[in-house]
């Protein structure tokens, strides 16, 4: 149902993800597979989120962080994955705008920063030459945006540590 690459990357997510999880700290709150309670009612499960089962879990990765922001366009797998994990972790559009001034600062031409991947954001990441450069701007925004977090919201620096693991410095491409 799923492509090899959506099937390999989110086998990757799933070890970051641990299955459930309610910290009182948390503002997503009540998690299973890192899907937040609000994202499983949103896609219609109503159940215990304990219960989750790990095939709705990957249908809604599915539909809303990868096939909704058009990471199936992309044709590097590098980026396609960060992009996946920056989305589940603060929101398929803040991970698309972390891309497109990612975009803006590597190449001439500027593309509007809208979260969304159209065309003309497609056109200048497949014309980029520079994917090194952009996994470590994307990583760069990724942190901003942790400290940003726990800036605002101190209880939030419990957190710092996890998200730090998500941020991958030393890809290859």
């Amino acid at each position: 149902m799923y492509s090899k690459r959506f099937d390999e990357i989110f086998d990757n997510l799933l070890e970051i993800e641990k299955k459930y999880s309610n910290n009182k700290y948390d503002s997503g709150g009540e998690t299973m597979f890192g899907i937040t309670k609000r994202v499983a009612r949103n896609h219609g499960y109503y159940g215990n989120m304990k219960d989750l089962s790990l095939k709705t879990a990957t249908e809604i990765y599915f539909k809303t962080y990868w096939q909704q922001p058009g990471l199936n366009e992309i044709k590097s797998r590098e980026i396609a994955e960060e992009l996946f994990e920056q989305g589940v972790n603060m929101g398929p559009g803040v991970a698309v705008k972390n891309l497109q001034r990612a975009l803006n600062l590597l190449l001439e031409q500027e593309i509007k920063v809208d979260g969304m991947i159209g065309p003309n954001t497609l056109k200048a990441l497949h014309g980029c030459g520079y994917k090194e450069d952009l996994l470590r701007l994307l990583n760069g925004y990724q942190i901003k945006r942790y400290i940003e977090i726990c800036e605002n919201n101190p209880t939030q620096k419990n957190f710092i540590r996890g998200w730090l693991k998500r941020v991958e410095i030393r890809r290859k491409i």
